[in-house]
């Protein structure tokens, strides 16, 4: 592994000024000591929230591995880790939510697979989430697995080399959900395929969710996650019929559900109603096979 490799390590900060030392010194405290930490402010300038997240970072003003940025106005994480990727001067850049933390070999261990492995130009790893740890297997080009919801890989999983995040054209910041799989569709669309370590090395922190979208904006964010990425569903069609139809049926039920546990019961029905109309019988089993899944406490996707 070649140690004069630097790795930027963009970290988005909204609201959440309380958590954000934890994610710093995550990062401050790798196993791989050549790196940088910048940290983007995403409050508005004015706001209590952007006063709180600059007392928290006096104590870094010293130290020559963060540095700090701050917006004007809120713009969106999408629009914070461009700007961290814009600001970065490591080969490497990798990315952290101010509310969840890095096991202390995350860099080392993501860094020298791609040194080792250079057909993957980017790689993820597993994570320790709501009490589960998850144990990724799944590698290559993952279209079909991100748009259906079959994988996940979250955005303090990825590690990717600079020059491509700039040439994929970085975040897309029309996106206020699934800005992570927005960013990985643009990577698989220009032939590249991601690399996995089967370890967990990320720990994520769900206490806090003032950030979270309600129902009806959450239904409408998949709406335009689908629709934007019709020319990936259109091609994966033409491998697989049914390809559309799997799409979204595992999407929309994630947003019955989603209206579920939000209470939003008309919305719920409103989707079932479509649903049912479109492709009755594989959403229905969908439906069957995530709460068999749940009743013996299974993960509902398969990584």
């Amino acid at each position: 592994m070649n140690k004069n490799l630097k790795v930027s390590t963009i970290i988005t900060t909204y609201r959440r000024a309380d958590m954000l030392k934890r994610a710093i010194d995550s990062v401050l405290n790798q196993t791989y000591s050549n790196i940088e930490v910048i940290v983007v402010d995403d409050n508005d300038e004015k706001s209590e929230d952007r006063k709180n997240t600059e007392e928290i970072m006096t104590s870094y003003a010293n130290n020559p591995k963060v540095k700090y940025i701050k917006h004007k106005v809120n713009m969106n994480g999408a629009a914070a880790r461009n700007t961290g990727i814009k600001n970065s001067t490591g080969e490497i850049v990798c990315f952290l939510d101010d509310d969840d933390w890095y096991l202390e070999t995350k860099i080392e261990k993501q860094l020298e697979f791609l040194c080792k492995n250079k057909d993957y130009k980017a790689v993820y790893c597993g994570w320790h989430r709501n009490g589960k740890i998850v144990i990724p297997k799944r590698k290559g080009s993952l279209g079909f697995e991100l748009l259906s919801g079959d994988s996940l890989i979250y955005t303090n999983t990825i590690m990717m080399w600079k020059n491509i995040a700039e040439k994929i054209g970085g975040w897309d910041e029309r996106f206020k959900r699934n800005q992570e799989a927005a960013f990985l569709l643009r990577y698989f669309k220009y032939g590249f395929s991601i690399g996995v370590i089967e370890e967990c090395l990320v720990e994520f922190d769900t206490s806090d969710r003032r950030n979270q979208l309600d129902s009806e904006k959450n239904e409408e964010q998949f709406e335009f996650y689908l629709r934007e990425h019709e020319d990936m569903i259109k091609k994966l069609a033409e491998f697989d019929k049914n390809a559309r139809k799997k799409i979204y049926s595992k999407r929309y039920r994630g947003v019955l559900l989603y209206h579920l546990k939000s209470k939003n019961i008309v919305n719920a029905f409103k989707v079932y109603i479509k649903m049912i109309k479109y492709i009755p019988i594989m959403f229905n089993k969908d439906i069957i096979v995530y709460i068999c899944y749940r009743l013996i406490n299974k993960d509902i996707c398969n990584y």
